[in-house]
């Protein structure tokens, strides 16, 4: 088992929610709409109504751009920016979000509407597929909301993904992105604008994969030791993920073998057979990441192509461990197996 080899082989399991920002629904331009006040000239209210009848966001944002346009001190002014940011969020197709996120950043500049804007362009880059775009974008907007969670976990995902390719190009800003994710979903920093059920899932399920994204990073970098401690924290976390183990059998088959080259070049005598005795509990330690690993990827789609050498794999340690023979591994792997939900 090489570390390159399954880091590039197998997909991140890690669920990322979408880069969002504050938004206010269509309803409040339509209760402004609807409201009589001496500050809202008959021409902006007129103009409200357009971006209201607009068929989709682009014909809405043009309409919004004229409304600023001629009014750019309209007291409805921030409750269309908040509601073309809503708008853009919503759009699918990535190069369409792009183009309306940045047609949005020439026309409500003020910086509280850039601050509604740039994640979502950021997320359109990601989406897009555009990591150079992502980065540069998320570097500028992180140097002044360095708290930004959403955006933070977004280009950390990015870069791990470039990570497994082998483009090291984000790698050490995706650790310090990672760091600070970290940091803020353990000092229980939940953004003003997230609810807690939404910050429940950071701290039960993203973190775990913040940790596996980490503990990826570290190895490409070459870390074995910080990722051997993110993917404990991974493992820790989320005990029932497979892709956990995956990485854990990794770090831990690399310090079986570097055990392993070690007692090759000791001389005869007390010091090879303590070291001999590393190399089997370091072994023991694979056989049993192994388990895991089998116990938990069974039924996962995206594992059972590689299954077969997995077994292989455990089956070769676990005879060299026991005399030959595999009696007794089968309920080892069993004893992992998660109980199936009633």
């Amino acid at each position: 088992m090489r570390i390159n080899s399954l880091v590039a082989r197998f997909a991140l399991a890690f669920a990322v929610s979408c880069l969002v920002s504050v938004s206010i629904t269509s309803s409040a331009m339509a209760q402004a709409d609807k409201t009589s006040q001496p500050s809202i000239s008959s021409g902006e209210q007129n103009l409200v109504k357009g971006i209201n009848a607009a068929p989709n966001p682009a014909a809405k944002l043009k309409a919004a751009a004229e409304l600023i346009k001629k009014y750019p001190k309209s007291s409805l002014r921030t409750r269309v920016a908040s509601d073309m940011a809503d708008q853009i969020a919503r759009v699918a197709e990535p190069s369409e979000k792009i183009s309306l996120a940045q047609e949005y950043r020439g026309v409500f500049t003020d910086q509280s509407e850039q601050h509604l804007i740039t994640p979502i362009l950021i997320e359109g880059y990601i989406d897009a597929k555009r990591p150079d775009d992502a980065f540069s974008t998320g570097a500028e907007y992180l140097a002044h909301n360095p708290d930004a969670l959403r955006v933070l976990v977004g280009l950390l995902s990015v870069g791990t993904d470039q990570a497994k390719v082998r483009n090291t190009k984000f790698l050490e800003p995706s650790l310090q992105y990672g760091a600070r994710v970290v940091e803020l979903i353990e000092a229980n920093k939940k953004p003003a604008d997230m609810d807690e059920g939404v910050w429940t899932q950071y701290r039960t399920a993203v973190l775990p994969g913040v940790h596996r994204s980490l503990g990826i990073l570290n190895l490409v970098k070459g870390d074995r030791a910080q990722a051997k401690a993110h993917v404990l924290k991974a493992v820790e976390g989320s005990a029932s993920d497979p892709y956990n183990y995956l990485l854990l059998s990794t770090v831990l088959y690399d310090e079986y073998q570097d055990a392993a080259k070690r007692y090759k070049n000791l001389p005869d005598g007390k010091a090879q057979t303590d070291e001999l005795q590393k190399v089997h509990a370091a072994l023991d330690a694979v056989i049993d990441a192994y388990a895991h690993l089998l116990a938990l990827s069974e039924g996962v789609a995206a594992l059972q192509p590689p299954r077969q050498q997995f077994m292989a794999d455990m089956e070769s340690y676990y005879k060299y461990r026991h005399n030959n023979s595999t009696a007794g591994m089968q309920q080892l792997i069993d004893k992992y197996k998660v109980a199936a939900k009633p």
